[in-house]
């Protein structure tokens, strides 16, 4: 697929967001430029869906991105995931990579469907981190980034076990969050943090929440 559309647009930009899913922390999007052939010999060696890989070979195909490429790692907060809803969040996130970027005469693949740009020259792409190693790569800086803002949060707020979960709904993560409530950094419009607060059931500091936010779900 990168060779293919290399051929004919000469240089390609692959996206891929990681965090759509979990209870806490932003939505990373990562975006990767390819240049040249050479570029895309390295992807071919390191680049797979990050989901696929381990964190050691995350964080080392990280490193070989971060220094062979031009890229931009952009997030959308939980305050804009709560208060926009979690696709439009990623789109902020897209579109503030791609201001890094020179498009005008870059192509651009995006995994996922649906995002709507101010653009011409993109494709969406459904599951396009197992079909494009530029993606691939994307999707990496996304998975490694993100995880390294949870560790650090989780050594802050360290009742959370961020380290372990990385603030997805596990069981563990549930329990934590009934035991001591929620902070800023959690996303109240997600179930089942949205039913236990509008039961009453978790704590949390009102102030940590604006208006805007706690309106999205009737508080």
């Amino acid at each position: 697929m990168d060779l293919e559309y290399f051929k004919k647009y000469g240089k390609i930009i692959g996206v891929d967001e990681a965090g759509r899913g979990p209870l806490a922390g932003p939505v990373v999007v990562g975006a990767v430029l390819l240049e040249n052939i050479k570029q895309l010999e390295i992807l071919n060696k390191i680049s797979n869906d990050s989901k696929k890989m381990t964190e050691k070979a995350r964080n080392e195909a990280f490193e070989i991105i971060t220094n062979n490429f031009k890229y931009s790692i952009k997030i959308a907060s939980p305050e804009e995931i709560d208060i926009y809803n979690i696709f439009s969040a990623t789109t902020f996130g897209i579109k503030r990579n791609l201001e890094e970027f020179d498009i005008s005469n870059a192509f651009i693949i995006i995994d996922g469907k649906n995002f709507k740009l101010d653009i011409i020259n993109y494709e969406c792409i459904v599951k396009g981190d197992m079909k494009s190693k530029v993606i691939g790569a994307a999707s990496i800086l996304a998975k490694v980034y993100r995880d390294r803002i949870m560790v650090e949060l989780g050594e802050k707020y360290p009742e959370y076990n961020f380290q372990k979960h990385k603030g997805y709904p596990t069981k563990e993560h549930i329990e934590n969050i009934k035991k001591y409530g929620i902070k800023n950094f959690h996303r109240i419009t997600f179930n089942p943090i949205k039913t236990l607060l509008l039961k009453n059931e978790i704590k949390y500091n009102k102030n940590d929440f604006n208006s805007m936010r706690l309106m999205k779900i009737g508080l």
